[in-house]
This record gives structure tokens, C-alpha cells and sequence, in this order.
């Protein structure tokens, strides 16, 4: 099998460094033709999985939703499937794609099954594979990267609490397949898949495979009524409020007289934007799962 590996060795606060010595020697034995490239820098992934994919029927990337993140943006535009070994902090897409959490199971996904074609989307020039938001959530992605000591959900659940501290709402304005509507909302979701942050279910009606978008919009609401929705989220039952909208759609343009803030499977996009242009490239990448 015509096979790369990525491997981000800072992923799941230095757990895929950790796991350098087994996975060397599974794939001594699963792949023994497999190459194998460690990223050195943020952003390095894209370059290596681009270059790679000249070369390789399959590009896995070992790391979390970032590096799979990374992996996507090298791929997009080649023939090359994604395989992904997940060792990261969130893993939302890895449990979106039913892709073992076990490392051994995982790579025996990748050697036996075939790849699917998924939906990506694409936000200015970038690519996103699970999901992107706007407002709240994408401070909390900021906070987020600064916690070193906590570990998985606890990491998001400590950033969306010191969040609240400090953010309100955005005032924006959203096309949706041609429909305009200006909102003030606490934040907006575009998922491709159901989860973000480490198992909100924010759109949990989202499929990967299903050529369109599931958004969120959660309208401004006060302190204690986002603190009661939280734990709705994780269940994917605060769609029940009516504070929160739901709808889907392909094409999506956000724009806003006040600079925003955004992510896409979280990682930055800037905090300082006033645009974005969102769509959907149905069945554009085909990836090693059982979903």
C-alpha cells in the first residue's frame, strides 16, 4: 500500500511523541513501504500532505482535529485518501467518522477498509472538515490554547466558563443560500459534522456525507441561560430552545460592521474579520472510516 504517515508529535499535549517507539514498530509490520514525516512548525502539515500526495494512494495524519485539519488543506485538489490515527485532545471528527480510538484498530481501519467520500467545506481560501463557528466559540478556541495543565473536555469546559467572563455578542449578517438576515447572536455554528470542542453537539443532526450544512444560531441570550443550555449541548438538546436556530444550506456569507472572531475544526481564523464566504464541496475527499 502506497502510504504516508504525518505526525504531529506536539498532539494530545505530547501523547503522539509518546507513541513514536509502538507506532514505529506496528508499521514495521502493517506498512512496512509506509513513509514516515513529523511536522516542525504550525501550518507544516499542509505542506508535507501536499507534497506527499503526489506520490501516496493514502496520507494519514497522526494528531488531533488540528493536524487532521492541516492534512486536509495539503490534500485537497489530489487523488489521495486521508487515513487518521487520532491522539489528540478533542478527537470530535475521529468520533463523527466511527474511526477507532485504539491506534492498533485504527491503523487495521486504514490497511483493510476503503476510503469514503466526505464533505468539505471551504472557508475564504481555506479548507474545514468538521466544523466552523463565529463568536463565542471562537474565543473559547483562544482560551483553550493557552491551558497546558487540564487534559480533553475539561480543557474546552475550563474555556468556555472563562469566557463567559468577557464576551457578550456579535451583530451579524447572514446569507444562507441566497436568504439574508441580520442577527445578533451569542454565536454561530456551521457544522459539517455534529460535534466541536470536545463533544458539543451543536448541530447534532450533522452528517459528513450529506452535501449540505447544518447551522446554528444562538441568539443573544443572558449569563445564566447560556450556563443552563451547556450541558444541553453535550446532548444536542438545546436545539429545543427558542433562542437557538437551526437550518442547512450549501453557500453561507457572514459579514459584520464590527471586526468578528471565527475558527474552522478549531484553528484560528482571526479575531479581527469582517468576512467570510463559506461552501460546501460535496464528496471532495475520500477518507479511511466506517461511517
Amino acid at each position: 500500500m502506497s502510504i504516508a504517515f504525518i505526525i504531529n508529535p506536539e498532539a494530545g499535549r505530547g501523547r503522539a511523541k509518546r507513541l513514536e517507539k509502538s507506532l514505529r514498530r506496528i508499521l514495521a509490520q502493517k506498512f512496512p513501504e509506509a513513509v514516515i514525516r513529523f511536522t516542525e512548525y504550525p501550518g507544516h502539515a499542509v505542506f508535507l500532505a501536499r507534497e506527499e500526495a503526489r506520490h501516496r494512494k493514502t496520507v494519514v495524519a497522526v494528531g488531533g482535529d488540528g493536524t487532521i485539519h492541516e492534512v486536509v488543506n495539503g490534500l485537497m485538489g489530489s487523488r489521495a485518501a486521508l487515513g487518521i490515527v487520532g491522539v489528540g485532545t478533542g478527537n470530535d471528527l475521529l468520533n463523527a467518522l466511527n474511526i477507532p480510538a485504539d491506534m492498533d484498530k485504527a491503523l487495521k481501519l486504514i490497511g483493510e477498509d476503503r476510503p469514503r467520500p466526505m464533505d468539505v467545506g471551504q472557508v475564504n481560501e481555506r479548507y474545514f472538515i468538521n466544523g466552523l463557528g463565529v463568536g463565542f466559540d471562537a474565543w473559547v478556541v483562544k482560551k483553550s490554547l493557552s491551558i497546558k495543565k487540564l487534559r480533553g473536555n475539561l480543557v474546552y469546559l475550563y474555556a468556555v466558563l472563562a469566557t463567559l467572563k468577557s464576551y457578550s455578542h456579535t451583530v451579524l449578517q447572514v446569507d444562507i443560500d441566497g436568504t439574508k438576515q441580520r442577527r445578533e447572536l451569542f454565536m454561530l455554528t456551521v457544522g459539517n459534522g455534529p460535534s466541536l470542542g470536545g463533544g458539543f453537539r451543536l448541530t447534532p443532526e450533522a452528517r459528513l456525507n450529506d452535501a449540505r450544512f447544518d447551522i446554528c444560531m444562538i441568539h443573544k441570550m443572558s449569563t445564566p441561560s447560556v450556563l443552563r443550555n451547556l450541558l444541553r449541548v453535550y446532548s444536542g438538546s438545546h436545539v429545543k430552545d427558542p433562542r437557538v436556530e437551526m437550518g442547512t444550506g450549501q453557500r453561507i456569507t457572514i459579514t459584520s460592521e464590527e471586526p468578528f472572531a471565527a475558527h474552522a475544526d478549531g484553528e484560528e481564523l482571526g479575531y479581527d474579520l469582517t468576512e467570510l464566504k463559506i461552501t460546501l464541496h460535496s464528496g471532495a475527499l475520500n477518507v479511511h472510516c466506517r461511517y
